[in-house]
């Protein structure tokens, strides 16, 4: 077992090659019917399979996309060749001891790794030229040369001395959300600085610090064990079937069959509420404070003697919800009830107006509130989707506070939360862990000398228009708001597909042709790369051993293993490579900022892995030999562990064995809820905030003025968002709709991870990628299930198959997330579906905040002159042929 397989370039093509015959195409497979066709001549495919496997390795290889699950991913290699994959089989699956199965993406990343369309060489733009750019109008759809990588590190670091003594450091923008994984961060750092992006991303507005000013913030709900204890389990805005994928469906199923009855609230009825048969409860996209708003009312105007209030836990466990239990910091007088009841402003939150904001019935307000009374045991989890719609800046209260009334926190059978993404549904300590010894960044010695951190919300339009917002960091300290001139030159892309996932792809497109340089880091022709000057082809985790950002997001009870299977292919270089050699023309050493390679990273998280004992301990996971430490090269000491090392990469996981009882169990803030004064919350009154003085003085103080953003209060009242369901009237008392009367929203697809894979024919064979739309929206409009509509607004628009179906709310349409950009050159129309191209630059929001989850759009049937092809037709995008 060594770290090289030892195989030449020649070797595995020849090997590739042979596998290909073998095995009707891998990399190229599609619903063709000719691909299909050829595989069906095989003569006799089972002896094939046979005879190439004798020798075979079966090995665990990374699966290192950022889809909100973890899974084990092994393949069968021969000399660098994928025979076949599996999946988690290290031990019988259980309750108490899960597999940790993989998906449908997990088991096509082979097709990313060894695909015809793997970018292969660094290539340059045929119209570029050095210093000005040449005619940057070109940028998306030039011609595309290969060059050498000494041509393409000399002319990027040209382009970043160019650019630093004409402009300055603050001319260079780094598209990777504060240095979150990429190693070019380190390497610009040194040279002088850069000029960073950051915003609310997955977290939405959880990601401001919520437990510090409210009390509940990210995770901290249940154990799977107790969720059994539940008597219903609330999905507000989840999809953990899509969004989560790994052990959450299992989970669930699970807590049905121990009679857990289901609820999910959101605009459609998704895939997970129909995998458990949960009861929905229909909301517009981003109205879910006015939902909640309108429980409250139905739960105060309807508790008799306490019969749907738990009046102890407000009392003891909260602040704000009545006058007599007001936080001693607060500033006006302001109550919730008195709030729901109109007091304030004369508006009573009764479900009726709720109803007319949210779109949920009446009586469905009154069921869910009826539910979420204190008799039942409730576990409500939510996802990010209603944390990062504009105007969502209230919702992690209001969520609260509805938790708090039925007093569903701090007891078994009920938590209260976001609960998404690794590890949903399964929360409290990890119980085992790989060390961050590994991660690259506690490696990094030189710090960002440039302050400008530009929120991706007004990321394109600062480097249009010179001027931006700085509010600090959502993963360090928020500031005051102040207006910035900026004058970008050059942008730098590495890790991220910024101009795929953030919002107006089209007006980043503009910003793009409009700076002198473009560089980007990329193993396949994702949207960012297209619009660059020069790409850089990057390695796979398939072909060195390195640690990432994401091998640390699993769920709480596994760890995974991965190893390279295959030399580097092509002409591709790993990220530390290309760091190492673009510091040297820089004028510096890049062991200087990371003294460690990949190769010892990948090491020392293993070496640092710990696993939790029954005593609630951190002892060493991984025992480890010195012959383990010399066979891959790099440096350490043997120690003594829960498991060998060899067992763990033979393995591809390690998974803690549970039983009922056991001390891992964890019900989130019970400590507080049994004894408030005793456990004292971070919060300024140690308790719940329903009201919260610290939280309005915290967005104030980010405002600083600033028109574009909104006032965020004490209490968690209604915020009218910009492009909710009130903005697509032209005349709201009146009820007449505007030009775009339908809110876009989007989901998690299981297609892809975000824009990643979306370039695979296997996964687009698949999932069809269509636009979800409600029937009788449908037709109204003369739309059948499985015509072109054409869905559009100021921003652009884009072509799809429209999906007829009832699980879609009237008014709403579904975009599945991550779509590839393809605009179509003679009519600037997008083929894919890319949800980006439709979606705005935040306003009337807070600093940081997102805004995806509502876009304003109108959509009708297609009769242009597009002929949209299923997609796993479409020709896989090579720039240089062969």
């Amino acid at each position: 077992m060594t770290e090289s397989k030892g195989m030449d370039r020649r070797s595995f093509c020849k090997g590739a090659a042979a596998a290909t015959a073998a095995f009707g195409a891998l990399s190229l497979a599609g619903c063709a019917e000719g691909n299909l066709a050829e595989t069906e001549k095989a003569a006799d495919p089972g002896a094939a399979f046979a005879a190439n496997e004798e020798g075979a390795e079966w090995v665990p290889v990374s699966c290192w996309h950022n889809c909100g699950g973890r899974c084990v991913n092994k393949v069968l290699v021969k000399d660098g060749v994928v025979l076949r994959q599996k999946t988690d089989d290290s031990h019988e699956d259980s309750w108490d001891w899960p597999q940790s199965r993989g998906c449908i993406r997990g088991r096509s990343v082979q097709q990313q790794v060894f695909g015809a369309d793997r970018l292969k060489y660094p290539m340059k733009r045929k119209h570029w030229e050095p210093l000005t750019g040449g005619d940057k109008s070109l940028r998306g759809c030039d011609e595309w040369v290969r060059i050498g990588w000494d041509e393409a590190l000399d002319a990027i670091a040209n382009e970043l001395k160019n650019a630093k003594e004409k402009y300055g450091n603050r001319s260079i923008m780094y598209l990777n959300e504060m240095n979150l994984e990429g190693y070019l961060g380190g390497v610009l750092s040194k040279f002088g600085g850069y000029v960073d992006t950051t915003a609310c991303q997955s977290d939405g507005v959880y990601q401001y610090p919520t437990t510090a000013m409210l009390g509940m913030g990210y995770a901290d709900l249940n154990d799977r064990y107790d969720i059994v204890n539940s008597d219903y389990f609330i999905m507000w805005g989840h999809n953990a079937s899509w969004c989560a994928f790994g052990n959450p469906s299992f989970y669930v199923k699970r807590f049905k069959n121990a009679g857990v009855k289901f609820v999910v609230v959101g605009p459609d009825y998704n895939a997970t509420a129909g995998f458990v048969d949960a009861e929905w409860i229909p909301c517009r996209p981003g109205a879910d404070t006015a939902l909640l708003l309108g429980i409250a009312h139905t739960l105060i105007t309807r508790d008799e003697n306490g019969s749907l209030i738990d009046w102890d836990f407000l009392n003891r466990c909260t602040v704000g919800f009545d006058a007599d239990h007001m936080p001693k910091d607060a500033k006006t007088d302001e109550n919730f009830i008195g709030y729901v009841m109109g007091e304030y402003d004369g508006v009573e939150k009764t479900a009726e107006w709720a109803s007319e904001i949210c779109g949920t019935p009446v009586e469905k307000i009154h069921r869910l509130a009826e539910i979420l009374g204190r008799k039942n045991n409730c576990y409500i989890s939510s996802a990010g989707a209603p944390a990062r719609a504009k105007g969502a800046e209230n919702y992690p209260q209001a969520l609260l506070t509805i938790s708090c009334m039925g007093g569903h926190i701090g007891k078994a059978g009920n938590a209260s939360g976001l609960d998404h993404n690794y590890s949903t549904f399964n929360r409290g300590a990890n119980l085992v862990t790989l060390g961050m010894g590994g991660y690259a960044h506690t490696m990094t010695n030189a710090e960002n000398p440039v302050d400008d951190i530009v929120p991706y919300t007004e990321m394109w339009d600062a480097v249009l228009t010179g001027k931006y917002h700085r509010a600090g960091t959502t993963f360090g300290e928020c500031v005051p708001a102040e207006e910035r001139d900026i004058d970008i030159h050059v942008v730098i892309g590495e890790m991220k597909n910024v101009l795929q996932t953030q919002s107006n792809t089209n007006r980043g497109i503009e910003a793009l042709r409009s700076v002198d340089f473009v560089c980007e880091q990329a193993y396949y022709m994702k949207t960012g790369a297209r619009y660059a000057d020069i790409v850089l082809p990057v390695a796979t985790r398939w072909e060195y051993n390195t640690f990432t950002f994401y091998d640390m997001a699993h769920d709480k009870e596994n760890v995974f293993a991965h190893r390279n299977i295959v030399d580097l292919l092509f002409e591709s270089k790993t990220d530390w490579q290309i760091a190492e050699e673009l510091s040297t023309r820089l004028g510096f050493k890049w062991s200087e900022i990371c003294p460690l390679t990949d190769q010892q990273m990948w090491w020392n998280s293993m070496v640092g892995a710990v696993g939790m004992e029954e005593d609630g301990t951190m002892k060493p996971l991984f025992s480890i030999t010195q012959e383990d430490i010399d066979a891959y090269g790099v440096e350490g000491e043997p120690q003594e562990g829960r498991t060998p090392l060899k067992q763990f990469l033979a393995d591809g996981v390690y998974r803690v064995k549970r039983s009922e009882g056991d001390s891992y169990g964890h019900i989130g803030y019970k400590a507080f809820v049994d004894d408030p004064e005793g456990n004292p919350l971070a919060t300024t009154s140690g308790k719940f905030e329903i009201y919260c003085q610290a939280k309005s003085d915290f967005f104030d103080m980010m405002k600083n003025g600033i028109e574009q953003y909104v006032d965020v209060s004490p209490l968690p009242k209604f915020i009218d968002q910009h492009e909710g369901y009130i903005d697509s009237f032209a005349d709201w008392e009146n009820k007449v709709k505007g030009s775009y009367p339908f809110q876009m929203t989007h989901i998690h697809y299981l297609r892809r991870a975000h824009s990643d894979m979306d370039n695979l024919p296997w996964l687009r064979e698949s999932m069809s990628n269509p636009v979800f739309i409600n029937k009788e929206d449908a037709e109204a409009k003369g739309i059948s299930d499985g015509d072109i509509i054409i869905v559009r607004n100021d921003n652009g628009s884009f072509v799809r198959p429209a999906s007829v179906t009832r699980t879609v709310m009237p008014g709403v349409i579904i975009v599945p997330h991550g779509a590839r950009a393809t605009i179509d050159k003679e009519t600037g129309i997008d083929k894919s579906g890319a949800d980006n191209i439709l979606t705005s630059s935040c306003k009337e929001t807070s600093p940081l905040a997102s805004g995806w989850n509502s876009t304003l759009v109108d959509y009708e049937k297609y009769t242009g002159s597009i002929e949209l092809e299923p997609d796993c037709e479409w020709p896989l995008e090579i720039p240089i042929a062969e």
